[in-house]
């Protein structure tokens, strides 16, 4: 199967309020310029201590951080090539994950909106036509 890129995109932080920290994030998914699934959020991810709520209980990925990513939508359906695609970015995810696991206060909210300023370009099979 050919390999594509693929462009993902934080979106929809999870906060944690007293102290404000990061615990969480959706990620959407773009491929050939397109959103996957259209605005679908296609992977969660979330810090070691958040449980998931209404998710898959299965973790897709543990990242460096010890931070998990969990699949939904279309890479739910896809989970060989979800994983894929998440593998090509583990490295990235995991370093700015890590730094944002320890942030507190001011720090959290710069290491944020860096992250969400962020987009992630990960390659992975051509599986959605």
């Amino acid at each position: 199967m050919e390999s594509v890129r693929y462009v993902l995109r934080p979106k929809s932080r999870h906060l944690r309020v007293g102290p404000d920290r990061l615990v969480g994030f959706d990620l959407t998914a773009e491929r050939r310029g397109e959103g996957l699934g259209g605005n679908n959020i296609q992977a969660v991810a979330g810090c070691p201590s958040e449980e998931r709520h209404g998710l898959s209980q299965d973790v897709a990925l543990w990242l460096s951080s010890g931070w998990w990513v969990s699949l939904r939508n279309q890479f739910a359906a896809a989970p060989d090539i979800a994983s894929a695609i998440l593998d090509s970015i583990a490295g990235e995810l995991g370093a700015i994950t890590a730094r944002a696991d320890g942030a507190r206060g001011a720090e959290a909210e710069a290491v944020t909106d860096e992250l969400f300023g962020t987009s992630f370009t990960a390659t992975g099979p051509d599986y959605w036509r």
